[in-house]
């Protein structure tokens, strides 16, 4: 049979018979749905016959509708599994599909149109993500070897060379034998355990037997053009077992999501720009003005630019264009494609190297692919949780028509309806949509920057929004209540994997939930909280339960919502649950004792704060006071204590002083004790070393005290003490020791040193080495220098 159709006349008498007509096509081309017009204009079918799954044929008449705005698509949701997500597959087309077309035209002069793909639910195993395939038209071996032959780049440039470039001619005959001749040279060179594998041959095998099924009527059979060939056989096959049945809705779809580079394994790159020059060919009414074209891509390309504070001059934006139409005519076309449009550009507008990242040619992949989203009527129906969502997103104005990310700046302390918006966008994250993305502002959840008015958020709606909303359609009808049920699913996950009671991965879902906006529908999660509370030996986290619910349970904060549960008694819980686990603190281990320390300075800071009345301080007061007269206490600890203590007016800075003079110069101690009581200070009252004069006189005069040999030692672990402080601290510090030891200021701004701590310490020894043999030789007191 191949031999038969290498000649135009073979290729006509296999394709346009006396009553069957087959059209083959690439999915997304322009210039095959311009042919199929002609061919159903002249052909006058009776019955169109679309490569489609036969189980989604009833979408059609909506997607026959005006109402329908491309580009859209029928997605198909698989079984509910326990074990995993519910699939979601789609069945996307453009306003240029040619299958698109074939409804809107068929359906217009009265042609039964149907689906004839093997059902959707006996692929769902085949095809998890897109229900159409082209992985032949750039894997080919035929493809490889005519792109050398040509010297073009790839399947999709020569695709455009031999094909696009012919988009508003009129010869649809000699134009689709001229698709079969290459499709059928593809399906030639690929290897048939492919299409065994990815179930190319069943398809093909239930396409066959619908088109059996026609009795004579007049009809015209459009697929994909790999499929032809396949299809003029007449063997048929066993009537299969009836599939599954799936649960399908027609839903927006995006041109991002449409590009092939995009991850879509099926029809062409950049949509964006094959639908303009679709629109120009329809205004046309034939062949596009290619030259427009070019111009027109090229000036929208730069006002792209413009937008991003990058201006592309117009000499620039000039010579662009004519490289483009030079490059396409040394090619030996008219038409000025893609290829010659990015080599336009990269010529004319860069001037380095054109790698990754590269500005230019990131923008011009984005400004080709497009960002516009279709329209579904509401009459088509939709998932009530998608109907809802969309509601909720006009409501928070999220651009319901263009999928590209959009900054949103919300003031969500002083602005009830940016708060709003805040929560839905947490509400759809619950729901794992990926609508919106925290770029900057606070995190709630590690408790980062939560006292900033504003957060940023990076917005846009698209068809994989609607896809996992889809996915979500059996946790609930609105998007408060699916995103309610996906965190309690969440908890029941957490139980199921023994962390019931694991402190923070309960109060991350109880946050979790209060960002959402979801406070009144918490008691369960509030109960499981208070319940591990009472139990609990984390010491740290419950510091961090008393610290977070307490914030959240003031008017103002943006978490706070009068409606949920008392989250103040639990944080009181905590509190109190703390102070009794403080009694043990002495026999803490320490590698885990600056944890309990961090603790105890997150609690001693809630104290001090606008929520203090609401704790019994005197009884964390008493707690401290009891541990540091303990004999067991560690100077770690003691230092921490004794710094909270001072600062809460409990004890007098005298006594830090002592305390840090006794440890500093302790005889017998090793350097990391030595050093260890000024250590906890920094922990929990670094401020007192330069607020009173007496503390940093007290650790001032037990190092002046040390010989040279005892400092030595001690000054590492004092160097890795410091380091807690900031850059604002450190300069503090270094004021008050300037003006307690009467230095010049200056002298100690001479930025960094070429030496290291290593060059300091060898020095030293070297110095006292000197100074010891000079004392051994009575020369202890000779001048120098």
């Amino acid at each position: 049979m191949t031999e038969d159709l290498t000649t135009r006349v073979a290729a006509e008498a296999a394709l346009f018979g006396e009553r069957l007509a087959f059209a083959p096509i690439r999915h997304h081309s322009p210039a095959c749905a311009w042919m199929l017009r002609a061919m159903i204009a002249e052909w006058q079918p009776e019955v169109i016959l679309i490569e489609g799954p036969s189980d989604l044929s009833h979408h059609i008449p909506m997607l026959a509708e005006p109402g329908t705005v491309p580009p859209i698509a029928i997605a198909a949701m698989g079984p509910v599994d326990d074990e995993g997500p519910r699939p979601v597959t789609y069945y996307p087309l453009s306003a240029h599909a040619p299958e698109f077309v074939a409804i809107r035209d068929g359906m217009a002069q009265g042609v039964e149109v149907r689906f004839i793909d093997m059902p959707c639910g006996a692929r769902m195993e085949h095809v998890p993500e897109s229900l159409q395939s082209e992985f032949a038209f750039t894997a080919a071996d035929f493809i490889a070897e005519t792109c050398k032959a040509l010297g073009l780049r790839d399947g999709a440039e020569l695709w455009d060379h031999l094909f696009e470039t012919r988009l508003g001619q009129s010869d649809w005959r000699g134009f689709f034998c001229d698709v079969y001749a290459y499709c059928l040279a593809m399906r030639e060179t690929t290897d048939p355990a492919l299409m065994e594998v990815d179930a190319t041959l069943a398809r093909e095998a239930e396409m066959r037997r619908h088109i059996a099924e026609l009795q004579g009527k007049r009809a015209i059979v459009l697929t994909g053009g790999f499929h032809t060939p396949a299809l003029l056989q007449a063997e048929l096959s066993e009537t299969p077992k009836a599939p599954p049945s799936v649960e399908s809705y027609l839903v927006a779809y995006g041109e991002d999501a449409l590009d092939a580079l995009s991850g879509y394994g099926a029809g062409l790159r950049y949509p964006g720009w094959y639908n303009q020059a679709w629109e120009a060919t329809l205004t046309a009414n034939g062949v596009p003005d290619w030259s427009a074209l070019a111009v027109e891509t090229a000036v929208g390309f730069a006002g792209q630019m413009a937008g991003d504070d990058r201006r592309v001059p117009l000499p620039q934006l000039t010579e662009m264009v004519a490289i483009a139409q030079g490059l396409a005519q040394m090619k030996g076309r008219d038409a000025v494609m893609l290829p010659d449009l990015f080599d336009g550009m990269r010529t004319a507008l860069i001037k380095t190297e054109a790698g990754p990242g590269e500005p230019y040619t990131e923008r011009m992949h984005a400004f080709l692919r497009g960002t516009r989203l279709g329209e579904v009527p509401k009459s088509a129906g939709q998932p009530p949780l998608v109907a809802d969502a969309r509601t909720r997103a006009k409501t928070h104005r999220v651009d319901l028509t263009d999928s590209a990310r959009k900054r949103r700046k919300l003031d969500i302390r002083r602005k009830a309806s940016h708060r709003e918006a805040q929560q839905y966008f947490y509400q759809m994250a619950l729901l794992e949509t990926g609508l919106a993305s925290l770029e900057a502002g606070p995190d709630f959840l590690l408790g980062s920057r939560v006292d900033l008015l504003f957060a940023e958020w990076s917005v846009g709606w698209s068809p994989f929004v609607e896809g996992a909303l889809i996915k979500a359609a059996p946790l609930g009808a609105t998007v408060p209540r699916a995103a309610l049920n996906a965190l309690m699913r969440d908890r029941a996950r957490l139980f199921d994997e023994g962390q019931g009671t694991n402190l923070d991965a309960v109060l991350t879902l109880v946050l979790t939930g209060l960002r959402a906006g979801l406070g009144p529908f918490l008691p369960t999660l509030t109960g499981d909280l208070a319940d591990a509370v009472e139990l609990s030996g984390d010491f740290e986290g419950l510091a961090q339960i008393v610290l977070r619910l307490q914030a959240v349970a003031m008017p103002g904060d943006p978490l706070h919502d009068p409606g949920a549960p008392d989250l103040l008694a639990v944080a009181k819980s905590a509190f109190d649950r703390l102070i009794y686990l403080m009694a043990d603190l002495t026999q803490t281990p320490e590698e885990s004792l600056p944890s309990r320390i961090k603790a105890l300075h997150i609690v001693a800071g809630v104290l001090r704060g606008p929520q203090a009345d609401r704790f019994d301080r005197d009884r964390f007061d008493r707690a401290v006071e009891e541990l540091l007269e303990d004999e067991a206490c560690p100077p770690l600890l003691a230092g921490a204590l004794m710094g909270l203590l001072v600062q809460a007016g409990l004890r007098e800075d005298t006594a830090l002083a002592t305390l840090l003079r006794g440890t500093l110069g302790g005889v017998g101690l090793d350097p990391a004790e030595a050093a260890a009581a000024l250590n906890g200070l920094l922990m929990t009252a670094p401020m007192l070393l330069w607020q009173s004069r007496t503390v940093l006189q007290g650790a001032e005069d037990a190092l002046a005290a040390l010989d040279d040999d005892a400092f030595l030692a001690v000054l590492p672990a004092l160097r890795r003490s410091l380091t807690q402080l900031n850059p604002h601290e450190t300069d503090r510090l270094a004021e008050e020791l300037v003006d307690l030891l009467g230095l010049d200021g200056g002298s100690l701004r001479q930025g960094p040193s070429r030496f290291t701590e290593a060059d300091l310490a060898r020095a030293l020894r070297i110095d006292r080495a000197i100074a010891a043999i000079l004392k051994a030789n009575g020369a202890s007191d000779a001048p120098t220098g």
